[in-house]
């Protein structure tokens, strides 16, 4: 009898079935250079999408059993629920790529004419005035909807917006003249960027132009080394089939998409900051008469070290009893006050109050932010820790941090006069803000984290919010600790007050 015959068949089975075999394709790959020969400016874009939006120096962390690498922005939960997709300028017309963060590489997806990039940017297709590359974060819900359901949809144009921004940023840094768009036609930029059908929805648009000694200067080393991108070809690039979870997630928002009910609003373009002044509160505040607290630098803003402090950015995992100094806390928020080139001026900007807990020189408290001469005035007190701790849905990280930092904005009266267009916009500010947060708090040595989980009303009372004015993002700052766990990386919503165990325990 053979060998093989006496074998287990549920064995002999199961090793066949392992078996490891080549899979041997039925024509070549064909080569993966570029369509056309690399511009520099190709490649000094594939460069600031590295700083922008890439990975960076850090900690591997954990999600569930997946290994992940930090990046270069935050996300709620570490799911960074969007793509990013990008035209480059050629000879003939411009090529389509997708960033491909997690494989490090651009995969080309196709071609576009310059007829069509102009029909999109509403430009004329001939002249210089066609940028020199078009970026678009894609946001995908479902990535986020599946752990915090349709709340999850907000978190995916914050998580977009902190990308866009930064990409901006990065380009701006660079030399280049960068333009954010977000009145923009979303389902004309779908069929271009081939997202038609794929319960993707283009959240705003980022035109690059390069400087003119751009084009013929030779590029460097990497500015991001944890993330140089390779050129992938075509037929490299993997289409995932859509689950029908992901449809019925994409179905369940066509109802507040800005890609589904587009608001005709005519863009206005010009130069805009992250935060608007804000309403003062009606009631007497606590400490009548008390003076406010300025804040330095007083004036505009100074450089920002972007290249330092973009690879130095964390999101805390916890804080240390520490307190902060004041000086360090006006660097960190007179970054709100740079602009950005934008299409949507006249959109609705979030405002920002401070709840005070340990800062050298500041009494606590809950504080408005006045951005435009950047000082703080004091509006009450700002209660204890288990008022905190049970307005951030009991999120340890917030323990011992040294201030909250709360972006509101009149929401209802804002969603009735510009719909969904004004979702998608004042989202998209509220992210440019705390990216700008993130940084400023990076270079001054501070840890900050956004929190995307908390109770609106307990937050509003904690800074005395009044009227339509409602949380719209939360961050946290201190002296990080890093030794502390964050919680909601997590497969399970900890930061929504989900989770095995009574609410005391999380």
């Amino acid at each position: 009898m053979d060998v093989e015959e006496r074998l287990d068949p549920l064995l002999t089975r199961f090793w066949e079935e392992t078996r490891l075999r080549a899979v041997v394709p039925d024509t070549p790959p064909r080569s993966a250079d570029p369509p056309q020969p690399l511009r520099a400016t190709w490649t000094a874009i594939a460069d600031l999408l590295g700083l922008g939006y890439g990975e960076r120096d850090g900690a591997v962390i954990t999600k569930g059993k997946t290994l992940m690498r930090a990046r270069t922005t935050p996300s709620a939960g570490a799911l960074y629920p969007f793509e990013v997709m990008l035209a480059l300028r050629g000879d003939t017309g411009y090529e389509l790529y997708a960033y491909d963060v997690v494989g490090c590489c651009l995969r080309h997806t196709g071609a576009a004419s310059f007829t069509d990039v102009a029909e999109l940017l509403d430009r004329p297709a001939s002249g210089p005035r066609l940028p020199d590359a078009v970026v678009v974060p894609a946001g995908r819900p479902w990535q986020s909807m599946r752990k915090y359901g349709r709340r999850g949809y907000l978190y995916t144009l914050l998580d977009g917006g902190h990308a866009a921004t930064n990409i901006a940023l990065a380009a701006e840094d660079a030399g280049f003249r960068a333009l954010v768009r977000l009145r923009l036609d979303r389902r004309r930029a779908a069929d271009l960027l081939g997202l038609a059908g794929r319960c993707r929805e283009p959240q705003a648009l980022v035109e690059l132009t390069a400087p003119a000694d751009r084009r013929t200067h030779p590029h460097g080393p990497a500015s991001n080394p944890f993330a140089v991108p390779i050129w992938r070809g075509r037929d490299e690039a993997p289409v995932e089939d859509l689950t029908a979870a992901e449809i019925a997630a994409w179905k369940s928002v066509q109802s507040i998409s800005a890609f589904h009910n587009p608001t005709t609003l005519p863009p206005a373009y010009g130069s805009s900051r992250s935060l608007a002044a804000g309403p003062r509160p009606t009631a007497e505040p606590s400490t009548e008469g008390a003076a406010a607290v300025r804040l330095a630098p007083a004036g505009n803003p100074g450089p920002l070290r972007f290249r330092t402090a973009v690879l130095r950015r964390r999101s805390a995992k916890g804080f240390r009893p520490a307190r902060i100094g004041a000086d360090d806390l006006g660097k960190v928020l007179v970054h709100t006050g740079r602009r950005t080139a934008m299409d949507c001026v006249d959109g609705p900007l979030p405002a920002l109050r401070v709840l005070i807990r340990d800062v050298e020189g500041i009494e606590p408290g809950s504080y408005v932010y006045d951005p435009d001469d950047h000082v703080l005035l004091r509006i009450g007190d700002g209660g204890d820790d288990a008022a905190l701790t049970g307005a951030c849905m009991g999120q340890g990280v917030v323990h011992n941090a040294a201030l909250l930092l709360v972006l509101h904005a009149p929401v209802r009266p804002l969603l009735g006069a510009r719909g969904r267009q004004g979702l998608a916009e004042l989202h998209f500010h509220a992210a440019g803000a705390a990216q700008r947060l993130c940084l400023g708090a990076a270079e001054q040595g501070l840890g900050i984290t956004c929190l995307g989980g908390f109770d609106t009303g307990r937050v509003a009372d904690l800074v005395h919010l009044e009227g339509p004015e409602e949380v719209v993002y939360v961050l946290a700052g201190g002296v990080p600790d890093e030794s502390a766990v964050k919680w909601d990386r997590a497969p399970v919503a900890y930061s929504h007050g989900l989770g095995p165990g009574p609410a005391q325990d999380r």
